[in-house]
């Protein structure tokens, strides 16, 4: 999304499109690094999936808003939804993959295919978004993104089951061996 917003930026003559660039790049940044641990903490005491639906939401909503506005300080505001994503899947994809790994010997194989699915995706997204803005414009494009990504979040809210086990209650008081 931020390929398409500063080319944005800068096609409609921002004078401080730089700076606003840096600042909608370096501000998440910061901030997903103290959210992160909040969403750690989160991911211990509570289901993972509402935590992942959550961080997948941000990214249609974000989409669609960057489709309709163009104000500098609202895209700011707006890209502060990308630190609720980077945090939630910066933590989450590791737990997830812990979880459903788990006594498999396998967390490191599938660490590694998620990377690879990631990547591929990075590296598709701004070519095909690229093409759609070239045919259909600007708020095309992020509409697509934001088509892709809710059907990020019907896939993940249909397919993925919960991945935290439930730890035993106990119903009766412990009696000494």
């Amino acid at each position: 999304m931020m390929p398409l917003l500063g080319g944005g930026l800068a096609y409609e003559g921002k004078r401080q499109a730089a700076p606003l660039i840096a600042a909608l790049i370096i501000v998440p940044q910061l901030l997903v690094g103290l959210l992160a641990p909040w969403v750690g903490r989160s991911a211990e005491k509570h289901a993972r999936k509402p935590l992942l639906l959550v961080g997948f939401a941000a990214l249609p909503m974000r989409a669609l808003l960057f489709a309709v506005i163009s104000n500098p300080f609202a895209l700011i505001v707006i890209q502060l939804l990308d630190v609720i994503t980077g945090a939630v899947l910066g933590v989450m994809t590791a737990v997830v993959i812990a979880d459903v790994t788990k006594g498999t010997g396998r967390f490191n194989l599938a660490q590694g295919m998620s990377g690879t699915v990631m990547g591929v995706g990075a590296s598709l997204s701004p070519t095909l978004t690229g093409l759609i803005v070239d045919q259909f414009g600007r708020s095309a494009g992020f509409a697509s993104l934001a088509a892709e990504g809710l059907v990020a979040v019907a896939a993940l809210a249909l397919f993925l089951p919960e991945t935290k086990e439930e730890l035993p209650t106990e119903t009766s008081p412990r009696t000494p061996p």
